[in-house]
């Protein structure tokens, strides 16, 4: 078991937020910083979270790390920093097209509550064979023909590890508040669609064999992601080991302005 202590916490005007976290392993072993807490907020002037800067494939906790966030140019200065690298150069190689997913209602509540503009989602569940995601039977027992089909094929993302996404923000607003997804680290990050495109669930009554495309999150892959990131309305589904950060879509075209500076 490992601890997180925070040592102290400074509010100053302006909504101007520093914090200071002292990530200590208890166990005396130097890891990655695993918690229990589903979501980090930010407030709504920020959207970066300390707590999970650590999430960087490197075996180490951070003690005492400071973190000012106040303004959408540090949201993409984190971004560039601590987003998977291949999938960051596939999203500017598709000319800033996002992947969108829809909050989960205890998400939906949390940025609610707290009036916060972003969230770091870390522990979110799996649901792509539970029934009740689609409220079919049939569908969940197509996720799970897939995911014996996948691991046939050895891939190492599959329904029971990853979740859902679209290029298309007002789809998944269908599902929740919709947020373009970054996921984190460089390890344990992996995206898998449909040749062609289009939805994976329902399957169109016109197909009849669908191959799967998939991206590891290699250099190699990054033409063929930002290809079907550039999709209309394409379902891509994301595995992301280390959490990921939601921005609402409602900030994307600032966003997207200063990331392609």
């Amino acid at each position: 078991m490992r601890a997180l202590f925070i040592s102290s916490i400074f509010i100053a005007p302006l909504h101007h937020l520093v914090v200071c976290y002292n990530l200590v392993p208890h166990d005396g072993r130097s890891s990655i910083l695993k918690t229990r807490r589903k979501f980090v907020t930010f407030t709504t002037t920020s959207i970066l979270s300390p707590l999970l800067l650590p999430l960087s494939d490197q075996n180490a906790c951070a003690a005492e790390e400071y973190y000012s966030m106040s303004t959408m140019k540090e949201t993409a200065q984190y971004i560039k920093k601590y987003t998977n690298e291949n999938f960051l150069r596939s999203v500017m190689e598709s000319d800033c097209n996002f992947l969108y997913r829809g909050l989960s209602p205890d998400a939906n509540k949390q940025l609610a509550t707290e009036n916060s503009s972003g969230l770091v989602i870390t522990d979110e569940p799996f649901d792509l064979l539970d029934v009740e995601t689609y409220g079919s039977n049939a569908a969940a027992t197509y996720f799970q023909s897939l995911e014996v089909q996948m691991n046939a094929n050895r891939l190492s993302i599959r329904p029971s590890n990853s979740h859902m996404g679209s290029t298309c923000p007002l789809e998944a607003a269908k599902w929740g508040t919709a947020v373009s997804i970054w996921p984190l680290g460089e390890h344990g990050v992996q995206f898998a669609w449909m040749e062609g495109g289009g939805l994976f669930w329902p399957v169109p009554a016109s197909s009849e064999s669908r191959a799967i495309a998939h991206s590891d999150g290699t250099q190699n892959d990054d033409k063929r992601l930002s290809e079907a990131l550039r999709g209309d309305a394409w379902e891509i589904m994301f595995r992301a080991d280390n959490g990921f950060l939601a921005v609402p879509s409602a900030f994307d075209n600032e966003l997207k302005e200063i990331l392609r500076q």
